[in-house]
């Protein structure tokens, strides 16, 4: 599995687990900033699937030089 693919995965998790937290509050203010935010990490995960599939993973390592 590539660091893309696992970055993707981890994020996924993440936004799962912020929707599950923002059913527990009351304040709805609160609630749909925890709900934005794990939308932000999905749409992270796309990206990093994009970079997958584009194969852009070898580009990382000419750039960190």
């Amino acid at each position: 599995m590539s660091y893309e693919t696992e970055t993707a995965s981890r994020y996924r998790l993440r936004a799962t687990h912020l929707r599950s937290i923002a059913t527990a509050y009351q304040d709805r203010d609160t609630a749909t900033t925890v709900e934005w935010v794990a939308k932000e990490y999905e749409l992270m995960a796309h990206v990093f699937d994009d970079m997958d599939q584009a194969g852009l993973a070898g580009l990382r390592g000419k750039n960190s030089r």
